[in-house]
This record gives structure tokens, C-alpha cells and sequence, in this order.
């Protein structure tokens, strides 16, 4: 008995060591982390001038000609800002093509080749030791005088730096992470004229080249991501091949839902089990939608200490001490808030996994889940089910309502029930009230419609249409607004409310459950549901609409690209999520899938049979299995019946619009006609090429011909024909998103 009275003191005098030593760091953290903010003005400091002092990080090599810099906010004596003012140039070469693309079109160049007369420098790297080994400081305060100089030269450091709510990560937190590994691999971040240059060791692409787009922007657009020189991912096929700090194995846990709309968390669980991928980890990123407030942290049955701002999606988790690679953190939050997207922990590695979990709530409410049990009463207040999802997640979202719905259940072609929830407080009376025969055969329409090209959707064997809402969907929940403005103006001419439809019912067959590598398949989870919408709407009306959503979104691209933001689709989602961003991977990725099309099109037969069975297996395989951009180049290769890299280098890996002027004519040779085509080519690099779709008609007849056509001159010969042709039609079906000048001589 003595003995184990021992071993349990010494135990517990061991966890209050431990919790000791962790609340001592956590401390000095948070005290780091008020240092990183203080202001600039009157801070201690060293000052030297310094010359011809060249500084190489990855990809960026900065020539510090001659001028004055002050180190500053010191940490553990050593500075952790730094601001120089004098005479300097930088280059940045962007090791990827696909990048480059994305530079260009933001910033108007493909490499940053810059002077520079102030710089604003954050940095947790040697950057310090190397200058102290070639140059004398001494200690001095930096003045008012100078920092206004300073800021009155044009950089805006401290403002681009400063954590937002449109940053992914916080910037103070990164910093600070890699401070306490001083080393020559640490994080470096400079604002030099429009430019911010990052070097980030722990993010997944460690390089970050932003672009401050306009004056007076308080957030620079990331204009180029990419991972470090050494890890020699280049190719633009192998840019979703990203190395993630951790990877997620499994989520469990339990919510607590209450409030007026039954989508308030009172109390959440969320267990997301992570392997470490990285070498060391001590700093750990998990993500939580900002709206549910952290409560506290655990890995295992330890609490950890962990770092949030207000508003913030990022989580700062803090360990005790470090893990290393293949290790396991069973890391649990605990957490409650208010109308929350998902209300989940997730981390960047967009891994699926299954979700386990148990749900707690008050009678009368309800709520769509998919793979969920049936509901049973804990007691006189509350009930209760459980989920266990039949495949994998990376984000599960669901759906709770207030009592106060009837379901009406439609049948469809396949045996699926569509259950609509109809809202007591959704009158008739209501402006842009969607009449419940509009809403409910538009609804139906489109699943049977989508069913009938490309099977069921996945997973799902009933399915729920809540009519409020429009942005979310998961597995066996359609979100679609009943109070919709769809019959005036733009809207009627796109499709109306069968377009809303259209794209709703879509996501049931690309939406949650898709599993793409990473974020750089982003621009296909808007596209593909936006073009299965148009292919709806082709069929159901039979009219313009098609093709008026189509000369929509080319006009929504031709805006985006005069205005500089047409970067590549497979750029994937960056940290600041703009429309504009979101605009071009929904319009211009649905244009890409038209394109895709036309180029498996049978123009003599007039069938789309090869494009609806790639569009088959391309929803199949992207809910079975993990896929990136490569996988979807290679599978419209299966059906298309050739290389396709020539599309893809210019459509999905780089930016802008083709312009092509036509002139042609018709002529009579040796009692046969013809028609000669000239076509010039702008706009496009040297290596563009793509097949255009023409028709010839004439007197009853018409004859179409695919011809490939490059940048520059291009000369095109149809015929011959027996009888005469009036006109040529450049470009038919709208087969290549262009800018077309044609004229006939």
C-alpha cells in the first residue's frame, strides 16, 4: 500500500511539474505574442548602415545596396522585425508555370524584378546573425521621425501583416512558432513597394508572393503560392503533391444543439485524430468555423493550451512537448456558438475521414444528417440519434430546423424519395414566393435528369429540400430557397429558378463527399455542378437558356480578365476568398467542361455520348477515391482518345481569354466550292493551339468541320463542296470560351 502511495505522488508531482512547465511557456508566449504587436514608434532597438549585402530566401534574393535598417520587437534578445531605408532591389523566380501564370495576371509581370527604397521585414530566421556578421549596430530607439519616413515611403508592413479575419492563418502566431527554432529555415516575411514576400516553413507550400492589387487594399491578394526550391515541385501536374503537416484519421464526438433555428451549438466535442507528417511538431493549425467559441483543448486526457483571436477560423494549439513524425495526436476541443457553417475541427490536409458522433437536442426539433439513427427520447425534454457515416468527410455539414415544417414526399425515377420540408411561415403572399408546383417539378426534374445521365448519387437513399438557404449541401440535403427573385431581368433569361434547381440538386452528385487531393481541385466543386445545371436546363427547356447562361458566365470571365483577376483554376482556393476568385473557378470552369465537351462531340453524328460517360466516371471516381487535377486530365484523355496536355496547359494551368479575327471568303475552284478562313490569334502565348468547330451552310445544307488553330496566322481550307455555301459560322456551339471578330470578305 505504501508502495503504491508512492508511485501515485510521484505521478502526480510529475503532472504538476509538467502543467507547471506548459503554463510557464504558455505565459511566454503570450507575452511574445504582445511584443509581435507593439508599435514601432519609440521602440528600443540596434541601427547600422549597411551595404552591399545580399540575403538569399528560396526564391527570392534581396541585394540591400546601401542604407540604413534598425532591428526591432526583440524576443528572447533577438529582434523579430526589422525595417530598412535606402537603396535595394529584389528577384523572385517562381518555380512553377502554373504559379508564374497567377503572378502575371495579378501583378502584370511573371517574375518580381524590383527596386525598392523602404522595406518592412518580419522574421524569426538568422536574418539577424548574417547581418551582425558583416556589419557594427548600435543601440537606438527608432524615432518618429524615422518610422514616418519610413512609412511615408510606400510600404504598408505593418498593416498587411496585421492578423484580419481574411487571413487563413494568423500571421503573429506563425512568427512566433518559429522563434523558439531559430534557424536558417525560420520564417521571413518583407513589404517591399506593392510586393509582400513570405517564407512560412510551417505552412503546407511554404512560399507566398501577395500583390497589393489597388491602393489602399488592407489585404494583399496572394499572387503566386508554391512549395520550397528544395522540395522541387515545379511541374504543373504535380503541384496538388503537397506535403500537409498533419493528416486527419478519424472524428468522432458530440453536439449539444439548441437556440430559436435549432442550429445553435450549446455544447460541442469535436475529437479529430491527426497523424504527424512533419519531422518535429510542438505548434499545431486546426481550423473551427469562427462563430463557435473555443472552450478548451486536450490531446489524450491532457489539456493543452491552445491560441484564437476573436473571429478567427484558425486554432493555434500549443503541446506540452514536441511530436515527431508518425506519431498520433488525439487532440479534442470542446466548444459552443451560434450559427455555425460545420460544425466540425478540421486541419488543411483535406483528407476524408469517417465521422462518428452523437447528437443531443430538444423535442420539437429536427435536423438532416446524413447516415444518421433514428431518434429516441432521452427524456420528457430532450431526444437524441446517432451518426455514423457510411464513407468518408473532410467537413460533414447538417442541417436543424425548428418544428413547424410538413414533409411532402415525392418519388423519382429511381426508387429515391425527395422529402420537401414546407415552412408553415412561408406564405404565398411572400414576394418571390416559388409556387409549390414550380418548386417541386423543377426539383424533381433535375434529379431525374441527372440520375438518368450519370446514375444515383452517392451514398444516399432519401433525400430532404429545405427551403431556406442556398450555399451548403451534404449527402441527402438539398438547400433550396422557396423565396427566390428568379422572374425578372438576367435571372428569367439564365434558366430562372431551374437554374437554382439545377445547381442545388447537382451538389447531391459534386458536392461534400468528393475527396480531392487538395485545394488546388477547388475550382472543380463549383464548376461541375454549375455545368450539370446548364446540361439541366438544355434538356428541361428546351430554349436560349443554355446558351444564355453560357454568353452569362463568358461576359462574367471577359470582366474578370480585363480587370487582372483571371488567374489559373488550378490555383485552388487561396486564403483570401474573394467573388472574384469564386467567380472564375464557377464561370470559367464550367466554360472549361463546354470546351471539354465539344472536343469529345461527334460532329457528324451530333452525339455527347463520350463526354456523358467521362462525366460519369469523373463523379464516380471523385466520390470514391482521391483525385487531383492530373487524375482529371487524364481521364478526359481516356475519352477524348488523345493527349489533352495542350488544353490543360492553357485552360486549367495558366490565365487569360483568346482573341481571334476572322476573315473568309467562298470561291469557286474546278466546279467545286470552298471556303478559305483566315484567323489571327491574339492575346494567347506562342505554344496555344486549339480546335475550333465551324459550320458551313448554304441553300438547305450545312457541313461542320473541326480545325485546330494556333496563335497567330492560321489559314483554314473547308471543302469542297458540290453546292454553294452562304455563310461560315466561326466557332459553333460556342465551341472555345474567345473574344470572335469575324468578317466575311
Amino acid at each position: 500500500m505504501h508502495k503504491i502511495l508512492t508511485v501515485a505522488v510521484v505521478l502526480l508531482l510529475s503532472l504538476t511539474i509538467s502543467s507547471g512547465a506548459q503554463e510557464n511557456f504558455f505565459d511566454k508566449f503570450k507575452e511574445s505574442y504582445s511584443l509581435v504587436d507593439l508599435g514601432l514608434e519609440g521602440s528600443p532597438g540596434e541601427v547600422a548602415e549597411i551595404s552591399d549585402f545580399v540575403y538569399q530566401k528560396d526564391a527570392a534574393e534581396f541585394t540591400f545596396e546601401s542604407g540604413s535598417i534598425h532591428l526591432l520587437r526583440f524576443i528572447e534578445g533577438r529582434p523579430t522585425a526589422a525595417i530598412f531605408v535606402g537603396q535595394g532591389k529584389v528577384r523572385i523566380d517562381v518555380s512553377s508555370h502554373l504559379e508564374r501564370q497567377s503572378l502575371l495576371a495579378i501583378s502584370g509581370d511573371s517574375v518580381v524584378n524590383q527596386e525598392f527604397e523602404v522595406c518592412f521585414i518580419r522574421m524569426s530566421d538568422n536574418f539577424d546573425l548574417k547581418l551582425k556578421d558583416k556589419f557594427t549596430f548600435a543601440d537606438e530607439h527608432l524615432s518618429w521621425r524615422d518610422y514616418n519616413t519610413a512609412a511615408k515611403g510606400g510600404a504598408q508592413g505593418e498593416l498587411f501583416f496585421k492578423p484580419t479575419i481574411s487571413h487563413k492563418y494568423d500571421n503573429y502566431f506563425q512568427l512566433i512558432r518559429s522563434v523558439y527554432e531559430r534557424a536558417d529555415d525560420g520564417y521571413f516575411w518583407v513589404d517591399f513597394n506593392r510586393y509582400n514576400f513570405c517564407y512560412d516553413p510551417n505552412r503546407p507550400e511554404q512560399v507566398l508572393v501577395s500583390y497589393e492589387y489597388e491602393g489602399g487594399d488592407v489585404v494583399a491578394t496572394e499572387a503566386a503560392i508554391f512549395q520550397r526550391q528544395e522540395n522541387q515541385i515545379a511541374d504543373d501536374a504535380r503541384m496538388s503533391e503537397i506535403s500537409y503537416p498533419t493528416t486527419p484519421i478519424g472524428l468522432s464526438g458530440k453536439l449539444e444543439m439548441g437556440g430559436l433555428d435549432g442550429r445553435a451549438v450549446s455544447a460541442g466535442e469535436g475529437n479529430l485524430k491527426v497523424v504527424v507528417n512533419a519531422d518535429s511538431l510542438r505548434f499545431v493549425s486546426y481550423f473551427l468555423h469562427y462563430n463557435l467559441d473555443v472552450d478548451s483543448a486536450y490531446n489524450g486526457s491532457a489539456p493543452i493550451n491552445f491560441w484564437r483571436r476573436k473571429d478567427f477560423g484558425f486554432i493555434g494549439l500549443i503541446l506540452p512537448q514536441y511530436s515527431y513524425k508518425g506519431d498520433t495526436l488525439d487532440i479534442t476541443l470542446w466548444y459552443h456558438g451560434n450559427n455555425y457553417d460545420s460544425p466540425f475541427p478540421y486541419v488543411e490536409d483535406p483528407t476524408p475521414v469517417y465521422h462518428t458522433f452523437d447528437v443531443t437536442f430538444p423535442n420539437g426539433y429536427n435536423y438532416i444528417i446524413t447516415d444518421r439513427s433514428a431518434t429516441t427520447n432521452v427524456d420528457d425534454k430532450l431526444q437524441a440519434c446517432q451518426v455514423a457515416t457510411q464513407k468518408p468527410y473532410h467537413r460533414l455539414y447538417l442541417q436543424g430546423y425548428a418544428s413547424g415544417y410538413d414533409t411532402i414526399s415525392v418519388p423519382t425515377d429511381i426508387g429515391v424519395s425527395i422529402n420537401f420540408l414546407k415552412s408553415k411561415h412561408i406564405k404565398k403572399s411572400q414576394s418571390c414566393f416559388i409556387s409549390d408546383d414550380r418548386y417541386r417539378e423543377a426539383t424533381v426534374g433535375a434529379f431525374n435528369f441527372y440520375s438518368s445521365k450519370v446514375g444515383a448519387p452517392s451514398g444516399t437513399f432519401v433525400e430532404y429540400v429545405y427551403p431556406e438557404g442556398f450555399t451548403l449541401s451534404a449527402p441527402g440535403l438539398i438547400k433550396l430557397p422557396q423565396i427566390a427573385c428568379v422572374s425578372d431581368g438576367t435571372m428569367e433569361a439564365i434558366g430562372g429558378f431551374h437554374a437554382l434547381a439545377g445547381y442545388s440538386v447537382a451538389r447531391q452528385w459534386y458536392g461534400a463527399g468528393v475527396q480531392p487531393v487538395s485545394q488546388r481541385e477547388y475550382w472543380l466543386g463549383l464548376a461541375i455542378p454549375e455545368y450539370m445545371a446548364m446540361l439541366y436546363l438544355e434538356s428541361a427547356l428546351e430554349g436560349s437558356e443554355f446558351y444564355s447562361n453560357l454568353l452569362f458566365k463568358r461576359d462574367s470571365v471577359y470582366r474578370i480578365s480585363e480587370r487582372g483577376r483571371d488567374i489559373p483554376l488550378a490555383c485552388g482556393l487561396r486564403e483570401t476568398e474573394s467573388i472574384s476568385y469564386k467567380s472564375v473557378f464557377a464561370n470559367k470552369g464550367a466554360w472549361t467542361l463546354h470546351m471539354l465537351r465539344f472536343l469529345m462531340f461527334d460532329t457528324e453524328s451530333g452525339s455527347d455520348k463520350s463526354f456523358t460517360r467521362f462525366l460519369y466516371e469523373l463523379i464516380f471516381t471523385a466520390n470514391s477515391k482521391r483525385f487531383s487535377n492530373n487524375d482529371f486530365r487524364l481521364l478526359a484523355e481516356k475519352y477524348y482518345g488523345a493527349d489533352l496536355s495542350w488544353f490543360f496547359d492553357y485552360w486549367v494551368y495558366s490565365a487569360g481569354v483568346p482573341e481571334f479575327k476572322v476573315e473568309y471568303k467562298i470561291d469557286q475552284r474546278d466546279g467545286k466550292y470552298w471556303v478559305d478562313a483566315d484567323i489571327l490569334t491574339e492575346k494567347v502565348p506562342a505554344s496555344f493551339e486549339m480546335p475550333v468547330i465551324f459550320r458551313v451552310s448554304g441553300k438547305g445544307a450545312s457541313s461542320f468541320h473541326r480545325e485546330r488553330v494556333v496563335a497567330g496566322n492560321s489559314r483554314v481550307s473547308m471543302g469542297p463542296f458540290d453546292w454553294e455555301p452562304e455563310e461560315m459560322h466561326f466557332n459553333e456551339f460556342f465551341s472555345v470560351l474567345s473574344k470572335d471578330d469575324v468578317k466575311k470578305k
